[in-house]
């Protein structure tokens, strides 16, 4: 039997809402992680919720409206500064590579492990809901 959990890290929108959090999800598929989007501060919902987020090796981000993504820089370089070695993917919109790339490039951030991107169709994420 497949085990199977969603927690719900955040499910707010752009606007902070006392008690709530930009949005984030972990999936556990037979212990497997998936975290799908990534709002600000997700590290520390992580931290709170117990998960081992070292676990998550692919991540899912839906869309670019920030509130999806802007605590994903955060996630990446925590990684690095505790000398992650297993690649992480992400599965995202073609403009977030170059986001992602401009935050490490700026910051001269040489990342201790690869960062995988794979591209998703823009309207791919809504056709599925």
């Amino acid at each position: 039997m497949t085990n199977f959990k969603v927690t719900i890290l955040g499910s707010n929108s752009a606007i902070s809402e006392h008690g709530r959090h930009p949005t984030a999800q972990v999936v556990n598929i037979s212990n497997q992680l998936f975290l799908l989007d990534c709002g600000e501060g997700t590290q520390e919902r992580l931290l709170e919720n117990k998960i081992k987020w070292f676990s998550i090796n692919q991540i899912f981000i839906s869309h670019l409206h920030g509130d999806h993504y802007f605590g994903l820089i955060g996630l990446i370089t925590t990684y690095n500064l505790l000398k992650r070695k297993q690649s992480l993917t992400i599965y995202a919109p073609k403009q977030l590579k170059e986001i992602i790339e401009m935050q490490l490039n700026v910051s001269e951030t040489k990342l201790a492990y690869e960062l995988i991107f794979v591209v998703t169709k823009d309207d791919a994420f809504y056709k599925i809901f």
